[in-house]
């Protein structure tokens, strides 16, 4: 059974997004993530017991992020901010994407990260979702 991991929510502008969930949250910025490779940047947020949540926003080229905020920008989502990824914790890669693919999911696999799939967000109602297999904490404690 996958577990919750983290989420990622999508903002225009960082910045404004960190004063946001630190004023109506109370979270605060735990860390940073400049991802070149897929065109964002973001910041991790979390409080005392760790990481909660990652604010991301798309750099100034075009990008998978930004190609999805634009297309959702609306009148109900005027800047087409909101959940954007949900990383979940699986067993097995394997069986994971298995299952993903059997209920109508495009899975992508990366050779770089032959442990975690992406399932793609317009097979599943707009939300990108990340499966990382979980390493086994039993390994090496021989």
């Amino acid at each position: 059974m996958p577990n919750f991991q983290y989420f990622s929510v999508a903002v225009r502008d960082l910045e404004a997004g960190i004063k946001r969930y630190e004023a109506m949250f109370g979270l605060k910025q735990t860390g940073e993530i400049f991802e070149q490779r897929w065109g964002f940047r973001g910041v991790m947020m979390g409080n005392d017991d760790g990481h909660i949540l990652e604010l991301v926003s798309p750099g100034e080229s075009e990008s998978a992020l930004k190609r999805f905020m634009d297309m959702r920008s609306g009148e109900v989502y005027p800047d087409g901010e909101g959940l954007y990824l949900v990383g979940m914790e699986v067993d097995d890669i394997g069986e994971a994407v298995q299952r993903a693919r059997d209920a109508g999911a495009t899975v992508t696999l990366e050779d770089e990260s032959p442990n975690s799939a992406w399932v793609h967000p317009l097979s599943n109602g707009n939300v990108f979702v990340e499966l990382n297999q979980i390493a086994d904490d039993e390994e090496g404690d021989d």
